[in-house]
C-alpha cells in the first residue's frame, strides 16, 4: 500500500497491527519466528504453531506408474514392489522420529480398505510404506496391495 494511501485513509502507524502472509523489503522480515505460541479457541492452552503444522505431505497414485498428484515437501516417490513406496522429502526432518499418518484405498477394486504402515526404518530424507489389507478371506497376516489413491501427512521438526 503506498504511503499516501495510509496517510490518506488515516492509519495510526504507532497501533499494534496483525499481518498475514510475508513481511519483506527494506530490511523487513516476517514478524513470526519458529516459537509463535497461538492461543486454543477456548483461550484455556497455548500451542506452538510451527510444531503443530504438517511438515509433509502427498497424494499419490499407487499402481502401475506411481505418481505424484499433488504434495508438499515432496521431492519424489520410489516404487520398492507390490504395495511398497518410499516419500522422498525435499527438506529433510530433524530426526527419524517424526509421526506418519495416512491411508490407501483402491477405488475400483474389491479392495476398498487398506493399512498404511511401516516395513522399513524411516529416514529423515525418506518414508518408507506400505499398503495392503489387514485380515481378508482368512489372510491373517494381510496382503501388500498397490492401490490407486495414497495420502500421507508427517509431523515432525524440520531440520
Amino acid at each position: 500500500m503506498a504511503l499516501s494511501k495510509i496517510i490518506a485513509e488515516g492509519v495510526d502507524l504507532t497501533d499494534d497491527y496483525a499481518f498475514t502472509g510475508t513481511v519483506t523489503g527494506a530490511g523487513l522480515s516476517s514478524p513470526f519466528g519458529n516459537t509463535v505460541a497461538v492461543t486454543s479457541e477456548g483461550g484455556a492452552v497455548t500451542t506452538n504453531l510451527a510444531q503443530g503444522l504438517a511438515k509433509v505431505w502427498s497424494n499419490f497414485n499407487g499402481t502401475g506408474t506411481i505418481a505424484l498428484r499433488d504434495s508438499s515437501n515432496v521431492t519424489s516417490l520410489s516404487d520398492a514392489g507390490t504395495g511398497a513406496y518410499t516419500v522422498n522429502l525435499t527438506n529433510a526432518l530433524s530426526n527419524a522420529n517424526y509421526c506418519v499418518a495416512g491411508i490407501g484405498n483402491d477405488e475400483g477394486g474389491q479392495q476398498n480398505h487398506s493399512f498404511l504402515r511401516f516395513d522399513a526404518t524411516p529416514t529423515t530424507s525418506a518414508c518408507p510404506l506400505t499398503t495392503g489389507t489387514g485380515h481378508h478371506s482368512g489372510v491373517t497376516a494381510g496382503i501388500h496391495l498397490d492401490v490407486s489413491n495414497v495420502h500421507t501427512v508427517i509431523m515432525g521438526d524440520l531440520a
